[in-house]
């Protein structure tokens, strides 16, 4: 048999169980089993297996194909979780430039607010002194 007929059958094997990684369960709900090959062709091989043994109308998945699924979807995950990365480390950065953009702007409002707290004491202080004149004038 050549490698090209073993691939194919494989991957029709793989799009029956429809599950990637390692399965948990047999189509018919049945758990399933890792078990040893004792094949000359795959000597000591693992594979999960329906738990009364291989059958073809069961599920079967070497063992090293279902690490290697695994592994494919774990690249993955990592690959999106380095974009994500990176757009969270563009946000904090331009996060970083609007908080000195503030901080520089506050510093001057800073300076315009004391002089109207100033200008707002003396129109206090005219006010009490007005009160204070307009007291004596009419009262005393």
């Amino acid at each position: 048999m050549s490698s090209s007929s073993c691939v194919s059958r494989n991957s029709h094997r793989r799009r029956l169980n429809g599950e990637r990684g390692t399965p948990k369960q047999c189509w018919c709900g049945e758990p399933c089993y890792i078990s040893t090959s004792g094949t000359a062709k795959n000597p000591g091989r693992l594979y999960y297996c329906y738990g009364k043994g291989y059958n073809k109308r069961h599920l079967f998945k070497w063992e090293d194909e279902c690490l290697a699924e695994e592994v494919e979807d774990i690249k993955s995950l990592i690959s999106d979780m380095n974009k994500d990365i990176s757009e969270f480390r563009l946000s904090v950065a331009r996060l970083e430039k609007e908080i000195e953009v503030m901080k520089t702007a506050s510093e001057g409002k800073g300076e315009e607010c004391m002089s109207q707290g100033r200008c707002l004491r003396n129109v206090f202080v005219c006010g009490v002194g007005m009160s204070l004149l307009c007291y004596y004038y009419y009262f005393v």
